[in-house]
């Protein structure tokens, strides 16, 4: 009798996992996602680089290039404190998944 109790009790129940592609749960208040870069007010200084625990970060201020390996990347956020112009942040949105390993940021040319 103690299998049919434990049946019966499972099918009224609701499941205790979601169906994830089809029932995605929101991130929390907190969550590292992803880091967002913004080119348009960065002066390519390499504070982040030189912040930066795992050296997932590279910046070449003559060509004007900002590169973040992604796999290296542990979320620390020192580069983020690091930034003066601030144009470094964290979203809290999930990263795609088969994401490329290297994220290359290369500035406009300038007309002169």
């Amino acid at each position: 009798m103690g299998m049919l109790n434990l049946i019966i009790a499972n099918v009224s129940k609701k499941p205790a996992t979601r169906l994830y592609p089809f029932e995605i749960r929101a991130p929390f208040k907190e969550f590292k996602g992803r880091i967002i870069f913004d080119p348009a007010n960065c002066i390519y200084c390499g504070i982040c680089q030189k912040k930066c625990p795992p050296d997932a970060i590279k910046v070449t201020k003559a060509e004007k290039t900002w590169e973040l390996n992604v796999f290296r990347c542990i979320m620390c956020t020192e580069c983020v404190g690091g930034c003066p112009k601030d144009c470094i942040t964290i979203s809290n949105e999930r990263p795609k998944t088969g994401a490329k390993e290297y994220i290359k940021n290369v500035a406009p040319a300038t007309p002169k």
